[in-house]
């Protein structure tokens, strides 16, 4: 049996309670709306619907928060255009059109639930001019209708949410960090358990050992790939749900500070692992063969100069990793925090003691074993933010919140397209004067908004259209049919939950929500349940009509102006994390971890996104293997993973920077102050350059030069000065790979 089809015919116990919540909380809305006699029960249904999506308590209070928010500004903005163009019609629909531009770039710069609420203020809004246009003196009372619907709706999904079945955001909170972690420490598990290339590659004598060797790579490559991508995905997760903690208790906001520190630490650690590992494997992240199955010079020639620095690595380092290897398989595999404290701090000595100990130690091998160290100590930090997530009670936090990453472009994009979408709507209606028209501007106004949270909504809004036309026999049957026949409340209820129930089952499984949820909307939409209610299948066929034209504009409104693809994505991304590498130099470096650091964790969620679809685009396009049995091209563009690389290398200059500066603390020479900054500047100009393919230029040539001023002046320590010219090392060899992968993707 399908699993679409197992969906309603064996559903899970999850499923039944979700659709009988569901029901509940849109049959309380109802109720309650017939109840005050108010004028348009069904807002008040399709309200209580849109908060069922995420059934979690916290979540459900949350987002009731922003709906009724945004209706009330929503609202308040109508009141004033119906008071200044009530007799203007052409100006009012005007004035609506340029606030939901506005509310669509908030929403594009939002997050969540408070994008959510700014669409929601651009429908509030819209409906309430459209419908007060014909009769501008009872515009007041319309707006005040529309507001008690709303959030009426929301009372109820609310009250529902905390008393029947109740699903805590604290437990799914705890589920996604512990995904988190455990993905993180098996992906570690496996960097520190693969052997030096340079070790590997000497015991491959014969071709068929060197096609063996390449096909584990590549197993290699795609086990540690697919943990990686697992790991951030639960910390995408975290960051956007963890808002709703705040609504379940006090210790709500504790919760919230562990999963800042949790996605923030997470991010340090993958940043300096990618380093560390391009260091050991230069074969990684690099597709190491032409088209015609033979190595590059370029990439002959950076395999040299990694190796000979690997082969510096003393056999005491190279055995400690493969320790670091097992000690974490063995923490992924057991949860137990107490032991895992434990191995890490005795860990963590040891590379103090190998890193003094060592009496001929490289610049390069001393900033590995830091380099490890500082591995070590997020590994303990993310062991505590996952306590602070479970237990809040137990751990203090002071963990402020991450910064975002605003595309300011992007939403400027996304609010011309609603504009345009709602001004073509608004223009048919008036030149048809046709009624239904409205619930055509209704809809492309509500999935602009919403398709605005999807980083590609191409593949959804087929999945709307056919919620659509599963809806229009269902409303004939259900909406026109039988509840012509009800003469109470209660059996009416009952029909009418039938396409409700069955729509909100199949919105549990993710293959088949973006049909169900549309589904339980428009048969909401279409039947429009009212104390005055018409059962004509002309009346019902007209309205399906309408939302039709509505889809149909929208999706030639996202075809004429589409969403700005992963290559906008990476162009803004990059730029703004080069930006951010400059302002290093002159921000404070109090905070300088902190700011940095949330600005580029939103941006690695962001581009692991954009990898994961990537991937999913070059798996689709792929044909297999070819007949040398080597991995095809695009396989090899997926392997290499080069937009999310890229954040990470960011992330890691970022953190040099702020090593640097801190260290020289605060009385700095004013020739150590202008070295800095032109290494700062540089390592965001050749950042910049590797981005598009080309080699660096600039940095090495600064950091001679630091090096030279910092010696002559003596701001920094022998120790110091020997991490630091390893750094510079490291980050040269990550730049020259990260070109490559760019010339090869």
């Amino acid at each position: 049996m399908s699993p679409a089809l197992a969906a309603f015919l064996r559903p899970s116990p999850f499923a039944l309670k979700f659709a009988t919540k569901g029901v509940l909380a849109m049959a309380l809305a109802l109720y309650a709306a017939f109840f005050f006699d108010l004028d348009r029960p069904y807002w008040a249904l399709i309200s209580a619907a849109f908060l069922q999506t995420r059934p979690m308590s916290g979540m459900v209070v949350e987002k009731g928060i922003c709906q009724v928010t945004g209706t009330f500004v929503g609202t308040c903005v109508a009141v004033v255009i119906m008071g200044c163009f009530a007799q203007v019609p052409e100006l009012a629909l005007g004035s609506v059109t340029l606030w939901i531009g506005l509310c669509i770039y908030g929403a594009s710069l939002t997050h969540n639930n408070l994008s959510y609420g700014c669409v929601m203020a651009a429908v509030a809004c819209m409906i309430i001019v459209v419908l007060t246009s014909s009769a501008p003196d009872d515009f007041f009372s319309v707006a005040l209708a529309r507001l008690s619907e709303l959030s009426l709706g929301a009372l109820c999904a609310v009250v529902v949410s905390a008393l029947v079945w109740p699903i805590r955001v604290r437990d799914h909170l705890g589920q996604l960090a512990d995904t988190a972690v455990n993905a993180t420490f098996r992906y570690m598990a496996l960097a520190f358990s693969m052997p030096l290339e340079a070790d590997r590659a000497g015991s491959q004598d014969t071709a068929g050992q060197s096609q063996a060797h390449s096909q584990d790579q590549q197993r290699e490559r795609m086990a540690m790939l697919e943990q990686m991508m697992t790991g951030l995905d639960a910390l995408n997760n975290l960051e956007i749900d963890a808002h709703s903690a705040r609504y379940e208790g006090p210790q709500g906001k504790g919760r919230i500070r562990g999963v800042h520190l949790l996605t923030r630490r997470s991010m340090r650690l993958y940043a300096t692992l990618k380093a560390l590992h391009q260091l050991r494997h230069p074969e990684f992240f690099v597709p190491s063969q032409n088209d015609d199955g033979k190595p590059s010079a370029q990439t002959r020639e950076l395999n040299q100069a990694q190796n000979q620095e690997a082969e510096r690595f003393s056999q005491p380092t190279q055995d400690l990793m493969q320790r670091l290897g097992a000690a974490f398989q063995s923490m992924a595999d057991n949860q137990g925090t107490a032991q895992a404290r434990k191995t890490l701090k005795e860990l963590r000595g040891e590379c103090l003691r190998l890193s003094r100990g060592q009496r001929s130690i490289t610049a390069l091998e001393a900033r590995l074993l830091f380099s490890l160290r500082e591995v070590l100590g997020h590994a303990l930090v993310i062991l505590q933010a996952r306590e602070v997530i479970n237990h809040p009670g137990r751990h203090q936090l002071r963990q402020p919140s991450m910064s975002w990453h605003r595309d300011h472009g992007r939403a400027a994009i996304d609010a011309l397209r609603a504009m345009a979408i709602f001004s073509a709507t608004a223009i048919f209606w008036l030149a048809t004067a046709w009624d239904n028209g409205a619930v055509a501007m209704l809809l492309g106004t509500l999935f602009s908004g919403i398709f605005v949270s999807r980083g590609d909504p191409a593949p959804i809004i087929p999945m709307v259209l056919k919620g659509l036309l599963l809806a229009v026999p269902s409303v004939l049957l259900f909406g026109n049919v039988m509840l012509s026949h009800a003469q109470h409340f209660v059996p009416f209820v009952i029909i009418f939950s039938i396409p409700l129930f069955i729509g909100l089952l199949g919105a549990v499984v993710p293959a088949l929500a973006g049909i169900a949820l549309p589904f339980v909307v428009f048969n909401i939409l279409l039947v429009m349940p009212d104390n005055g209610m018409t059962f004509d299948v002309a009346y019902t066929l007209n309205r399906s009509l309408a939302a039709g034209i509505g889809l149909i504009v929208t999706i030639i409104g996202f075809r004429l102006i589409p969403v700005p693809g992963a290559g906008w994505d990476k162009r803004q991304l990059i730029r703004a994390t080069a930006s951010d590498i400059r302002e290093l130099a002159e921000r404070s470096t109090e905070r300088l971890d902190s700011w940095f650091g949330g600005r580029m964790g939103d941006r690695l969620l962001r581009l692991a996104r954009h990898e994961q679809t990537r991937s999913r685009e070059q798996e689709a396009r792929r044909s297999g293997e070819n007949a040398s049995g080597q991995p095809d091209e695009a396989q090899q563009q997926m392997v290499g993973m080069p937009l999310l690389t890229l954040g990470l290398t960011g992330m890691d200059i970022g953190r040099g920077i702020g090593f640097v500066r801190r260290e020289l603390g605060n009385e700095v020479p004013r020739p150590v102050q202008h070295a800095l900054r032109e290494l700062i500047h540089a390592l965001a100009d050749d950042y910049q350059h590797c981005a598009r393919g080309e080699s660096p230029t600039r940095m090495r040539a600064a950091g001679d030069r630091l090096c030279e001023v910092i010696e002559q002046h003596r701001t920094m320590s022998r120790h110091k000065q020997a991490l630091l010219a390893g750094w510079l090392t490291r980050v040269q060899l990550t730049l020259q790979s990260d070109a490559l992968r760019q010339q090869r993707s």
